[in-house]
């Protein structure tokens, strides 16, 4: 799959026959509150990013089991690594008891509903396939979250692709650079809510795992990312109830242009292909930081 030229449509987003009235009101009103909250303090911006991950957790019926809380002082600053499989994991780590500034796909911005709120709230958009580029707006934008008292997510895979995909170092030396730890968080089972861009097709009823890990120091943060990526894995690949999201090339495409490396460690061809398929979208846009 190459990269398109083109923003998605709405309809690429979501099969409209499934967007309820009170989905409907979610992505419009509802996120135009969080849009409008972004004109005052960084605090009214968290508070309604936060109540809208959870009435969208209500909507969708979205069984969100959290483990780990207590490895979280909510009065320290991290990088958050989580797992990345879907744009669900989003709803997920807003659960978390962190004000939080993300760091996404540049392509992004362009999304229709969530575009404009993400160009309003000033999280930092990048361009994972330029790694050099991108580690230098982290460095230089960082500080600023920082200094308003926000932790910062980088998804270390820099894809939604599943499991099998690497971790870059992008999140681990900017946790170095910041003298920041690193909370790892486990996270599976959100592909099966809304798999985007294979899929627009929005799950009711699914169930979601998160796991916090204990922090990571600063100073170990490089060193040790090979051995905290195959503890996450192992732990993601354990979870049966909310079972991880593996990349399937035969189904999932190639992703020409997109700089992302496969696990071998973790990369088990019959048992990704076990997973049922799900409804293709090509002209969708690409996986998300």
């Amino acid at each position: 799959m190459t990269r398109p030229n083109q923003p998605p449509a709405p309809e690429d987003l979501f099969d409209p026959y499934q967007l309820t009235p009170e989905l409907v009101g979610l992505l419009g009103a509802k996120l135009g509150e969080v849009v409008a909250a972004t004109f005052g303090d960084r605090s009214q911006v968290h508070t309604a990013e936060r109540e809208w991950a959870s009435a969208v957790v209500d909507a969708l019926g979205i069984d969100l089991e959290v483990s780990g809380l207590e490895n979280i002082d909510p009065e320290t600053q991290y990088v958050v690594a989580p797992l990345h499989e879907g744009f669900a994991d989003v709803l997920a780590v807003l659960m978390l008891p962190l004000d939080l500034s993300w760091v996404i796909r540049d392509e992004l911005l362009n999304l229709p509903y969530f575009g404009e709120y993400l160009r309003s709230a000033g999280h930092i958009a990048i361009e994972p396939e330029s790694p050099r580029a991108a580690l230098r707006t982290m460095i230089e934008r960082a500080p600023a979250a920082i200094d308003a008292g926000d932790s910062l997510v980088v998804f270390p895979q820099g894809s939604l692709l599943g499991l099998d995909v690497s971790f870059r170092q992008g999140a681990f030396q900017l946790a170095e650079r910041l003298g920041l730890e690193v909370l790892p968080v486990v996270l599976t089972g959100s592909h099966l809510v809304w798999d985007y861009p294979f899929s627009s097709t929005l799950r009711h009823g699914q169930k979601i795992s998160v796991k916090v890990l204990p922090p990571l120091p600063a100073d170990r943060a490089v060193a040790e990312m090979r051995s905290l990526e195959r503890e996450m894995k192992r732990l993601a690949m354990a979870e049966t109830a909310a079972p991880a999201r593996r990349y399937v090339p035969e189904r999932d495409g190639l992703w020409g242009g997109y700089n992302f490396d496969i696990d071998q460690g973790v990369y088990q061809p019959k048992r990704a292909a076990a997973q049922p398929p799900l409804t293709s979208n090509p002209s969708a846009i690409a996986a998300t930081t």
